[in-house]
């Protein structure tokens, strides 16, 4: 009994080592495996915080343990809570050990849920080397706030920093920038007036100028780009031209030119000013320092137009504290943030209750979020596609010629007629006919499959909506193409993307339907006797069908290098539209040879647009221009439209809709986009798609304060707008261009003339 407890002791003793023996052969050779592994990447020291809605800049620390050179492709894949956004495979890398830096652009990730960090999975592809090489962590700081970032100059070698460098920069950011109201003024019941800088937040990315990218794209992850003494002189030419043509495209500058400055320098200076009327020189005197009061002395900094963009110049001593008030520095300052012209808060919210007496009566209470911050991150709504969908979707398919159908069945006949009866007769093989006749079938099947499909592949439609934005000068400073990918078979397309930043945009998902504003296809608002009567309608059908869909999360998978040239790869669906951004600056179109000032109006004429009419003259120039097909609508202050009324806009609304106008019928208490969109809802959709696009809600949280932000490409395109609706002077002028499958809109800020 004793000797069989022993053996079964002795047994489990064995097994037991026998596993323990297995394990550690197991742990060795995955760290062994790990030791062989040549290479491994982790996200640099120097990674600032990324942003949901814009591209993002990253930079790899790779460290090869090889002594050779390793050559292949890393592949990230870029996903938060179960959501997968982006996946990009890089071009082939070759590697020197033992430590390198790479610099990869993300796509923009667009998620309506609040994200605080992304994770990165990151993969290699080489000839000595494949596989995983683990996971990274992005942080997204301030998920719940009005995020702006801006791009500061942090030179690595330069130890003594300006005293005030960082009081300059924190007076530059958004949230120092918000009036609010008076610190004595409290709400009815005592409490102190909501803090609304709580729900705004700047944060700084700092990098080494010798980082600062030379893409005019790569700057679109940034809001302003600060470049203070030291900073400046170290940037080179190739960076300071892609920052020039990323400031003409919308962006902002604040740039403090101290110490000894070269050429290029000063001719950068002078590019910025160029199409100001404040007309400043930039003179450097015999140490090659400009003097200090290049900008008037009376003034700590002056702000100048570049193109679409703005720029804030200081040439005072950097180690002067800037005193001057904050009003004061908000005018020079607020440009930067593309201010409006006339920000108006809301110091009231009224409301009507009904008294003992039931008769209606209106009362208010001071209003503790003036600029409508709280709710900033739920107002802002992404462009509507589906006002784009009808114009550029096509009508009809490529079918398969009735003519070729004909030849193959009258081919079939003859061969299971005549020449199956008469070959096999010949062979005297007629008793084969059981076989012949069944396989001639399934061929002639076959190949009428395969013609099918081929034609049906082969109805691959791509229209797009180009937008092409003019700077003072004339010159194209950004395009945006808007197209549409409608394929009549469920494959792969892909899209060669050549200096630019490519964004899919959604098309009619129930979640689109619910987020976005009422002013679309389907429903809408009349008014009759001054009462507003609420209608529904049947839509177009390509949006109907398309919005009966599920709720698609859009991944961007990508090969190349972003943004310079790189080919995005998406999944379609057969008879399921997909719409797509596509941002370059400058674009490749060349300048319109065009003396814009014969466009110019005066301040009378500008009552003509308010009556929604063009000015016969703005119609006659544009179709000498451009030709009979050219299309011109103007938008101007306090949110006036016109446009031609030519049967070139073709608007997609049913037959049975009648056109009208409701002309500038205001109600009581509706925000003043509703109004506008109310005044449109009969009118072309291409026509209000064009308005949303170029005019920003003033209603909606920071756009309460300004009118666009710098270029980013994404998908809720709050930087196309141009015109600022608070500026009495200032007017759009639109034209729009039809070119083959295309539609080339032309849009240029001007000023009525006295």
């Amino acid at each position: 009994m004793l000797a069989d407890h022993d053996r079964s002791f002795a047994a489990s003793d064995i097994r037991q080592f026998i596993l323990f023996l297995a394990v550690s052969l197991i742990l060795q050779a995955s760290s062994a495996f790990a030791q062989m592994r040549p290479l491994a990447i982790e996200s640099s020291t120097m990674q600032p915080s990324v942003a949901i809605g814009r591209p993002m800049l990253t930079w790899w620390d790779v460290k090869i343990q090889d002594k050779g050179l390793v050559t292949g492709k890393f592949r990230f894949v870029v996903h938060s809570e179960g959501f997968q956004f982006a996946v990009v495979e890089t071009e082939e890398l070759t590697l020197n050990g033992p430590e390198q830096r790479i610099r990869v652009m993300l796509p923009a990730v667009n998620c309506s849920q609040t994200v605080d960090r992304l994770y990165v999975d990151i993969s290699f592809r080489g000839k000595k080397y494949s596989g995983e090489l683990g996971q990274q962590l992005l942080r997204v700081p301030f998920a719940t706030k009005s995020v702006f970032i801006c791009l500061a100059g942090e030179s690595r070698t330069v130890r003594k920093k300006s005293p005030q460098r960082d009081k300059v920069i924190e007076r530059l950011k958004f949230e120092n920038l918000i009036p609010v109201l008076p610190n004595n003024q409290k709400l009815p019941n005592g409490q102190i007036p909501f803090d609304e800088t709580e729900h705004v937040q700047t944060f700084l990315a700092s990098i080494d100028p010798a980082d600062f990218p030379s893409e005019p794209l790569a700057y679109c992850g940034y809001d302003v780009v600060i470049l203070l003494n030291d900073e400046f002189r170290n940037l080179r030419k190739p960076q300071l031209e892609g920052m020039l043509a990323w400031i003409r495209a919308g962006g902002s500058l604040y740039v403090e030119p101290n110490g000894v400055l070269e050429p290029y320098h000063l001719d950068f200076l002078r590019s910025l000013v160029k199409d100001d009327h404040q007309e400043i020189q930039f003179l450097a005197d015999t140490t090659g320092k400009l003097p200090a009061d290049t900008i008037p002395s009376d003034l700590p900094a002056m702000a100048v137009k570049c193109g679409l963009g703005d720029v804030v110049i200081r040439t005072e001593n950097p180690d002067q504290e800037i005193t001057v008030p904050m009003e004061t520095w908000r005018a020079i300052a607020g440009p930067l943030w593309k201010w409006r012209f006339q920000p108006v808060p809301k110091p009231d919210v009224s409301w009507q209750v009904v008294g003992p007496d039931g008769r209606p009566t209106t009362t208010s209470r001071p209003n503790f979020d003036q600029w409508g911050l709280t709710s900033a991150l739920f107002t802002r709504t992404s462009l509507r596609s589906d006002q784009l969908l009808d114009r550029l979707m096509p009508e009809g398919v490529r079918m398969v010629p009735l003519s070729l159908l004909t030849a193959i069945l009258t081919a079939f006949v003859c061969l299971i007629g005549p020449g199956d009866y008469f070959c096999l007769g010949w062979l005297r093989l007629r008793k084969l006919t059981w076989l012949t006749f069944p396989l001639a079938t399934l061929g002639v099947t076959a190949l009428t499959v395969w013609l099918s499909n081929s034609y049906m592949s082969a109805a691959e439609t791509r229209r797009a909506l180009v937008v092409r934005d003019l700077s003072p000068s004339g010159d194209i400073v950004r395009t945006n193409r808007f197209e549409l990918l409608f394929v009549a078979s469920t494959h792969q397309v892909t899209t060669d993307v050549e200096k630019g930043l490519f964004t899919p945009l959604s098309t009619g998902s129930s979640k689109d339907r619910n987020s976005q504003q009422w002013a679309g296809a389907g429903s809408g608002f009349v008014i009759q006797n001054g009462r507003m009567i609420t209608f529904q309608g049947p839509g177009p059908a390509s949006v109907v069908a398309a919005s009966d869909g599920p709720i698609r999360q859009l991944t961007t998978n990508v090969q190349g290098r972003i943004p310079t040239q790189f080919t995005a790869m998406q999944d379609l669906a057969k008879w399921t539209p997909q719409l797509n951004r596509m941002m370059s600056i400058p674009g490749s179109a060349a300048r319109p040879e065009v003396d814009w000032s014969e466009f110019d109006l005066t301040t009378a004429e500008s009552q003509v647009i308010q009556s929604h009419q063009v000015p016969q003259k703005l119609v006659s120039l544009a179709k000498t221009r451009w030709g009979e097909q050219a299309m011109v609508a103007c938008f101007t202050g306090k949110n006036r439209w016109a446009y031609d009324h030519s049967q070139s806009w073709r608007s997609a609304r049913p037959a049975g809709m009648s056109a009208q106008v409701i002309n500038n019928v205001p109600i009581q208490g509706m925000p003043q986009e509703t109004d506008v969109a109310l005044q449109m809802i009969f009118e072309p959709d291409l026509l209000r798609w064009i308005y949303q696009a170029s005019v920003a809600a003033v209603d909606q949280g920071t756009f309460a304060l300004i009118k666009q932000t710098s270029p980013k490409g994404g998908t809720i395109g709050d930087d196309l707008p141009l015109l600022d609706s608070s500026d009495p002077e200032a007017w759009l002028l639109v034209i729009i261009v039809p070119e083959k499958d295309d539609i080339v809109v032309y849009r240029k800020l001007m000023t009525f003339q006295e």
